[in-house]
């Protein structure tokens, strides 16, 4: 008989109490669970191979997700051009295969567009070989837009605010983020939803004490206004 013993996941900005057990991942069951279940179910369906794979729920009503080998930063980073391309393509992979599940009239007319997988960051991507190919934790994942996405991936991706960049630099590498991504929301778009972004972890980081969140994204959003405004 096979014991499978229960290892607490490293690396990324992991949820309290997420474990691997054998090929599977546990994750404590959220109050947006039943969508998240809906969403990976539907990427499945739609033969999208970027994201694990939901297999249920265990004894302790914990969701069950398929486990994907590779390597999660913890941290965010530097990252070479040939990863930013790769990681715009993987997210607009993301958004064409869930934007059949918002195609009703009433989507439409709010301007939703896609399932926002709301941090698609590094910190949610599984690398291998140095190349991001999966995305994980959609417990923030809702209908939105693609430039909702997109503003939040590129303060992440690139690490906007950081002095270990100029200006020219990562308005450079913005613009080959955009392009990996292709046709959808302007740059203009995507700077305005990355300051709204930044201004909502400020005021998140404010709500709840989070001083050094609070810190960072203010800087980061100083830094944006300064130079992509």
């Amino acid at each position: 008989m096979q014991i499978n013993f229960a290892e607490h996941l490293s690396g990324g900005r992991t949820t309290r109490g997420v474990v691997r057990i054998g090929d599977t991942v546990r994750r404590p069951a959220t109050s947006n669970s039943a969508f998240v279940r809906s969403l990976l179910a539907h990427l499945e369906r739609s033969n999208f191979a970027g994201v694990p794979r939901h297999l249920g729920t265990d004894d302790d009503d914990r969701d069950i997700f398929s486990y994907l080998p590779g390597d999660v930063p913890s941290e965010l980073g530097a990252h070479p051009d040939h990863v930013l391309e790769s990681a715009a393509k993987l997210i607009r992979g993301f958004h064409d295969a869930t934007a059949p599940l918002v195609n009703a009239d009433s989507a439409v007319l709010s301007g939703i567009e896609v399932i926002c997988h709301n941090d698609p960051s590094p910190c949610n991507t599984v690398f291998r070989a140095g190349t991001p190919v999966e995305l994980i934790d959609f417990d923030n994942s809702c209908p939105g837009t693609r430039a909702f996405d997109l503003g939040y991936a590129a303060w992440m991706w690139l690490d906007l605010g950081s002095p270990d960049w100029t200006a020219a630099d990562q308005l450079r590498r913005l613009r080959l983020f955009l392009a990996a991504y292709g046709p959808g929301p302007t740059e203009p778009e995507v700077i305005a939803s990355a300051i709204q972004r930044q201004t909502i972890v400020l005021a998140t980081g404010d709500r709840t004490g989070n001083q050094s969140m609070a810190d960072w994204a203010l800087g980061c959003r100083q830094w944006m206004l300064s130079h992509f405004r």
